[in-house]
């Protein structure tokens, strides 16, 4: 029985030092993949709605967004859709 107990110890404590090591690992890949997302979301010129609405009407294959101008793949061609609108 006693070395039952001490195997159940050893377990317990080897999963808690697993544990300690692993959180912060998956926290911090979870904190980058947010913090590039947003900043990806940030530098989008459309907003999401007018994205959304594209996407919907021609599909998510046809598109091509631009710094400043969105594009439908239409005909072997890209045509333009939308021009950014000047400061």
């Amino acid at each position: 029985m006693k070395r039952f107990i001490t195997f159940v110890k050893w377990v317990v404590v080897m999963a808690a030092f697993l544990l300690v090591l692993w959180l912060p690992l998956v926290a911090s890949v979870f904190h980058l993949e947010w913090k590039t997302a947003k900043e990806n979301a940030d530098s989008l010129w459309i907003t999401r709605s007018e994205g959304l609405r594209l996407m919907r009407y021609h599909g998510t294959n046809g598109l091509k967004i631009t710094d400043d101008r969105i594009y439908i793949w239409q005909d072997s061609r890209w045509i333009q859709v939308v021009k950014r609108k000047s400061a």
